[in-house]
């Protein structure tokens, strides 16, 4: 091993169990919105309403972590991260059961702040944006819809917060 790479091992062992909760909450959530921006960007894969709820939590979860590691270290934030990841399971159970049919559901359409003179206006409108539907997937990775891995990975990083919680320096 490098010395460079010892110094490395040494910093993060020396680090306690709360602050590496936040390096990789603060690092996967990183990931998972680089990946979404990534599909919807590069892979032309524009969100549905459901996908785009399901990013807030990661936001959220990104200023708790800059929250907790540079200005307020209080076990709050590990509860706020905690509700924050649960709301985020209950949004991707919740469009994974619309994705596979299971459940229906019909999100209305949203205002546009557009006027149309006439219904060739609208077409051309219509023909420019992209529309996603919350029950179809557009993209699976091993037979898993974004909205399951979202949802595997939320369960994951919930019972990660579970064992910080409980091992949490007093």
């Amino acid at each position: 091993m490098t010395e460079f790479n010892k110094n490395i091992f040494n910093s993060l062992n020396s680090l306690s169990i709360t602050n590496k909760y936040f390096y990789i909450i603060l690092f996967l959530s990183s990931l998972v919105l680089i990946a979404a921006y990534g599909l919807e960007i590069i892979g032309n894969l524009p969100p549905c309403k459901l996908c785009l709820y399901q990013r807030i939590p990661y936001i959220v979860l990104i200023v708790l972590s800059v929250i907790y590691l540079k200005l307020f270290k209080n076990i709050i934030i590990i509860y706020l991260s905690l509700l924050s990841l649960i709301s985020n399971l209950t949004i991707s159970i919740f469009h994974s059961l619309i994705e596979r049919k299971l459940i229906s559901f019909e999100l209305g359409c949203t205002s546009t702040n557009q006027e149309f003179k006439n219904i060739e206006d609208l077409r051309n409108y219509l023909d420019k944006i992209p529309i996603a539907k919350c029950d179809e997937i557009p993209f699976e990775f091993l037979h898993l819809s974004i909205a399951n891995l979202n949802l595997i990975i939320s369960f994951l990083l919930i019972i990660f917060t579970i064992y910080t919680l409980l091992n949490y320096e007093k």
